[in-house]
């Protein structure tokens, strides 16, 4: 596994690996650069082996070629440039106007991430071709379709790109139907996050019609904004998230920010996430060297399941990234598809899909031809290329006017440096923005975001009691209006507080205040200690002080629906199965001198839960 100091990642590949029986035996190399993080992913890799009873051959090594050595099977899962570099990707554009949510697949992000990977995935390629030339590289590196392109343009490596978005978008649908994915049929083909479910089919009755009845419920159309709205326009679902495709296209984020708040749309997630990641290895990092136990669950990535039927000759279908050749017939055999593939001791063999219906072409061809710039910018060493993928790139030609985005493109150029290969090699008659641009420190960079982000955090209340979860008498519902022992009674005449002593009764359990600190950027998570209980509700208490009675404005954000009280007196309730966006909602209250009491009720339908809550300091 190269780069396995993504040590969530390695872990749950390689507990995918070790559940099959015959593999409990394998020999696995693990390398990355960063000795530290090889050290936590390469003992969370043996204690799961340990948990699953498997024997294996572990060795880390920060040699590629030595981790190379003998391998029937590569797994790439490297970020070139960490979260310096994202953060490059995300700031110089945002100077111009230009602002992302993840800028990690396409677009200035997506390709200036695939211009830095580029070096590496090249030698990666030749390693294998010299040390392994028989090996199955699976990559999972994103931008996957211009890494593949990558791969597949300078090399002879047999390989495959993986995602987790036609299988997991395919789970949700269903759920949103309410129908079983084992019981459906389905096809689904274009580029990756950008695929389209061609065919869904139970019994041979076209389910499409049901799930455009349920983008009708509010519910429903509210855990994917921006997807479903897409299918309504184009009709068809599309594989990846809402915020992924919020910035594939420009419909939301170029129209003002009550479009942005309208459709839910999360700028600067990945940020946000990236920050979450550091927090998390350092927990991993603990969790890698005591003796708590640990549960290994099967993943639904598709790396095992190709090895395995590679390996043991059983066939099965997997959805890879691969180049065309005749795949989709109205996409250029050159383009990096998604597609339905078979997987046997033969190998991987892509399917024939057929044509696209040509509103789905028009949705994906400007991305097309962004990787195609991009893999020629970066062979040949063209500047003008990189600008002109920029200029097709829709979310940017929304934003920013042709002279904006060649400044912006040399700039972004200038402030990765030599992490990028040659872009000057061919000279053309495409002018460049004429200025010169000094490289970035990154750590300046760095030092701002974590101040805006601690300024942003500086008004939310961290220091919280909860308790539940509360279960739903009813399966499969849950609403804020459920009755629980915490509202029996309550609110007694006067200011709302809260016993915290008290002792709840429900379904024969004893349910006690406990105390939670929200995270640093004031997110409560109600799974750390209450579990990831489904169709439940809990409670979150505070108390705040005012130094003089004032009116003000709380900012939440919560998955899923929240009701709030202060002293008291419901203020707020919003029901919508959801995921966190910090400041999503908005509720005018009135703080009397002193302390006021805050009481928070959220429900959750599946998944993660919890909120974030921002109280505005006094200005006097």
């Amino acid at each position: 596994m190269i780069g396995a100091g993504s040590v969530v990642f390695s872990k749950n590949l390689t507990g995918d690996i070790l559940s099959y029986p015959e593999f409990k035996d394998a020999a696995f190399s693990y390398m990355d650069i960063d000795p530290d993080r090889l050290e936590v992913g390469a003992n969370l890799c043996r204690k799961v082996a340990r948990t699953l009873g498997a024997t294996p051959t572990i060795d880390a090594t920060l040699d590629r070629r030595k981790a190379l050595e003998g391998a029937d099977f590569v797994i790439n899962m490297v970020q070139i440039g960490g979260f310096d570099s994202t953060l490059v990707d995300f700031e110089i554009p945002r100077k111009y106007g230009l602002r992302f949510t993840i800028a990690d697949t396409t677009g200035p992000g997506g390709f200036f991430r695939a211009l830095r990977t580029y070096p590496m995935l090249t030698g990666l390629c030749r390693d294998m071709e010299e040390v392994c030339p028989k090996a199955v590289l699976l990559n999972y590196s994103n931008p996957m379709c211009m890494n593949m392109q990558t791969i597949f343009r300078t090399s002879d490596v047999r390989a495959v790109g993986l995602c987790h978005s036609v299988q997991g978008t395919f789970n949700q649908i269903m759920r949103d139907i309410g129908e079983k994915p084992e019981d459906v049929a389905f096809v689904c083909a274009g580029i990756n996050h950008m695929a389209f479910y061609l065919r869904l089919e139970k019994d041979g009755e076209d389910l499409y019609p049901r799930l455009f009845a349920a983008a009708d419920d509010p519910k429903v159309y509210a855990t994917n904004r921006v997807r479903y709205e897409l299918m309504k326009r184009l009709g068809y679902f599309i594989t990846e998230s809402s915020e992924h495709n919020a910035e594939y296209c420009s419909y939301f984020i170029p129209h003002r920010e009550e479009m942005i708040r309208r459709f839910d749309v999360p700028i600067d997630e990945y940020l946000r996430r990236c920050d979450g990641i550091v927090d998390e290895f350092e927990r991993m990092k603990t969790f890698s060297k005591n003796d708590a136990p640990m549960e290994v669950r099967k993943s639904h990535e598709y790396g095992s399941i190709i090895i395995h039927s590679m390996v043991s000759g059983q066939p099965t279908v997997v959805y890879g990234n691969v180049p065309n050749r005749g795949s989709i017939r109205n996409l250029p055999d050159t383009a990096i598809v998604e597609v339905p593939t078979l997987v046997d001791r033969a190998g991987l063999q892509p399917t024939v899909v057929g044509e696209l219906p040509p509103q789905l072409v028009g949705y994906m061809q400007p991305h097309v031809t962004q990787h195609e710039l991009f893999i020629r910018a970066a062979q040949e060493g063209r500047r003008d290329h990189i600008y002109q993928a920029a200029m097709f790139d829709p979310l940017t030609a929304a934003t920013l006017t042709l002279d904006q985005i060649v400044e912006m493109c040399d700039e972004l150029i200038a402030a990765h440096g030599d992490l990028l290969p040659p872009v000057d090699a061919k000279k053309t008659l495409v002018a460049t923005s004429g200025k010169t641009f000094a490289a970035v420190d990154p750590k300046d960079l760095r030092a701002s975001w974590d101040a805006a982000q601690r300024d942003a955090a500086q008004d939310y209340i961290l220091e919280w009691q909860v308790v539940g979860p509360f279960k739903s008498p009813t399966p499969g519902e849950v609403s804020l209006d459920m009755p629980t022992p915490v509202e029996a009674g309550w609110p007694q005449p006067g200011d709302g507080a809260i016993d915290l002593g008290a002792v709840y009764q429900a379904d024969g359990q004893e349910f006690r205040w406990q105390p939670l600190t929200a995270n640093k950027k004031g997110y409560l998570p109600f799974n750390r200690c209450l579990g990831p209980a489904e169709w439940a509700v809990a409670y979150a208490y505070a108390e705040i002080e005012s130094v003089h009675p004032r009116e003000t404005v709380l900012r939440c954000g919560s998955a899923d629906g929240i009701k709030i009280w202060v002293n008291g007196k419901v203020v707020h309730q919003h029901e919508e199965q959801r995921s966190h966006q910090p400041g999503s909602d908005e509720a005018p209250v009135y703080l009397e001198a002193g302390v006021n009491r805050i009481l928070v009720k959220i429900d959750n339908s599946t998944g993660a839960w919890g909120f974030s809550l921002a109280a505005p300091r006094a200005n006097f």
